[in-house]
């Protein structure tokens, strides 16, 4: 009785992939009947050149110098480091075969809560020449002895002046809300308040705290750092300025040497978008003058005292942690000010 061949069990390869399988089987000739194969093409088994084996090596090890190397970088560096030319098409062929990915930003890399209480951008064409017509305020993390703290600050958008600030342990609404504590116990309070879309800012206790207060929630866009500008210039001149050239041992020292720098910040440090004003000077000008010393005040004046005349200013390396890696850098050549 003639074998009925069968061409709809999948492709050729899902097909070669059913033989010999463990268990009572058909002989293989009856098998390749079955599935509608021939026989002598499934004894066949691909054979790596000795030129494509050199190519997956000469692969493999500038991966491991650079992962970020994809289809259009991996080939320029074959041909620069080993003369191997080679296209973008084979060359991530190869890639796929080693099962090695580029390392890149890929798009939605989070998925948004439903429920967050995003709100839409409201300074976009807004001139803010007031003081207290725009606060901001936004979350950086410092590293101290290999360890991530974080640090939140609220600060007037016009004037430049630091109104709250808090650091702690850990990233949440509670960290940003003792720094609004702080700021509202000015006794100001803005029109509008802008901050990014970080899960601190969307949950319900801070937007009912903001809300509260009668002041105007405002959110950057996705992706929009540009949006909250001043505060991105602030993190630079307080890590620079500041947080590089004093490595702080312990969260309370860190706590202690930022309540010291702010208090300078805010009284005594020129600032070229003020007019080479402090915020205070500014402020004053403005008719709108800040309780005085309420940074100096958050410690005891002892402690302060203390960190005067013991500077911790050091040689050596000091660590800071960015978003996408951990950095080194010197800071022998830095002075104090």
């Amino acid at each position: 009785m003639a074998v009925k061949k069968s061409k709809g069990v999948g492709t050729v390869a899902q097909r070669r992939q059913l033989l010999d399988k463990k268990g009572d089987v058909p002989s293989r000739k009856r098998q390749c009947g079955l599935l509608g194969l021939s026989r002598s093409s499934t004894y066949y088994k691909k054979r790596q050149t000795k030129e494509e084996a050199g190519v997956k090596k000469a692969i493999e090890r500038l991966y491991e110098e650079d992962a970020t190397l994809g289809r259009r970088r991996m080939p320029v560096m074959l041909q620069r480091r080993y003369g191997i030319k080679i296209g973008e098409k084979k060359c991530e062929r190869l890639k796929k075969q080693l099962g090695l990915r580029t390392l890149y930003p890929h798009r939605n890399t989070s998925v948004p809560n439903p429920r967050a209480g995003k709100e839409p951008y409201l300074l976009k064409d807004v001139e803010i020449k007031e003081v207290d017509q725009v606060w901001v305020s936004d979350i950086t993390y410092i590293q101290i002895e290999q360890r991530n703290y974080y640090l939140c600050v609220v600060m007037d958008w016009d004037s430049r002046f630091v109104l709250g600030w808090s650091m702690g342990r850990k990233m949440d609404a509670g960290l940003c809300l003792q720094a609004l504590e702080m700021a509202l116990k000015s006794g100001r309070r803005p029109r509008i308040f802008n901050t990014d879309q970080g899960s601190q800012y969307t949950s319900e206790d801070w937007q009912s705290a903001i809300r509260a207060e009668g002041i105007q929630i405002s959110m950057d866009g996705k992706g929009r750092w540009a949006d909250n500008i001043v505060m991105e210039r602030f993190w630079r001149t307080y890590k620079h300025e500041f947080f590089l050239q004093r490595e702080p041992r312990s969260l309370e020292e860190a706590m202690e040497m930022t309540a010291e720098w702010l208090e300078y910040y805010n009284r005594e440090r020129p600032h070229s978008a003020l007019g080479y004003r402090s915020p205070e000077m500014y402020r004053e000008s403005a008719e709108c003058p800040m309780a005085a010393n309420f940074l100096r005040d958050f410690f005891a004046p002892a402690q302060l005292a203390a960190l005067r005349a013991a500077p911790s200013l050091r040689s050596g390396r000091s660590a800071y942690a960015t978003k996408s890696r951990k950095k080194w850098i010197d800071i022998r050549g830095y002075r104090m000010i």
